[in-house]
């Protein structure tokens, strides 16, 4: 695992290197940046390796997005993108666990903010169909209410804490041991209709820093698929 993390991290870097190479040595041209924002619909698995019977199976999320992309003389590529979703989560006594309904504590209302960056290839000449591959960084902030239905004053029937308690560990735990920075590889398809629309799908693989820190597998990794609706 810990040798995955390094190579894929060393990819990153190799990719904002040649970013950042391509993008000063055309600053003396006038080359041409092109816009265009976007937005995102499609579901989020996040991997739960733990024991099934003191947490929820892998949950399933669906969640929308807007993000923007940056398209540097239709090679380079640099996107911003913030989707939205939210999920079940309860205490286990040592850390934050994906919930069923059944069992939930609190709801978390979660932002995946993306920043990355790479090339895009056209595969026909008339430039209606591209290909991105591209890495970069995602930042997952959540934050835990209680659910509807959870009473403050309930008890975890594992731990005895009240409910007020395991919100307050929940949201503690979002932010321990980098559990909040995804290094992520993203890849696009997109297709030109018009001259202002388009439209296309991309997938999205979440690597959990802090599960390769605590060698533990792959737990908490994160796998996206989002169609995506253009306006240049």
């Amino acid at each position: 695992m810990k040798k995955l993390f390094f190579s894929i991290l060393i990819c990153q870097l190799l990719i904002f290197s040649v970013f950042a190479q391509n993008t000063q040595t055309d600053e003396a041209s006038s080359s041409k940046i092109e816009k265009s924002l976007f937005i995102t619909a499609g579901p989020k698995l996040m991997l739960n390796t733990d024991d099934s019977s003191r947490s929820a199976p892998s949950p399933v999320m669906y969640s929308l997005g807007l993000g923007c992309d940056f398209l540097h003389k239709e090679k380079i590529s640099f996107q911003t993108h913030a989707s939205f979703f939210t999920n079940y989560y309860l205490w286990d006594g040592k850390k934050a666990q994906p919930a069923e309904v059944e069992n939930r504590t609190g709801t978390a209302l979660s932002l995946m903010i993306d920043l990355t960056c790479g090339r895009t290839f056209s595969v026909s000449e008339s430039k209606n169909h591209m290909f991105s591959v591209m890495g970069g960084l995602g930042f997952l902030a959540r934050y835990a209410l209680l659910s509807n239905g959870v009473n403050e004053d309930d008890l975890n029937r594992e731990t005895s804490t009240t409910a007020k308690n395991d919100i307050s560990d929940i949201n503690s735990d979002f932010y321990k041991n980098l559990n909040f920075i995804y290094p992520e590889i993203l890849l696009s398809y997109t297709y030109n209709f018009s001259q202002n629309w388009k439209i296309g799908t991309d997938f999205r693989t979440y690597i959990p820093i802090s599960s390769i820190i605590n060698d533990s597998s792959f737990d908490s990794m994160i796998f996206s698929f989002a169609l995506k609706f253009f306006y240049k």
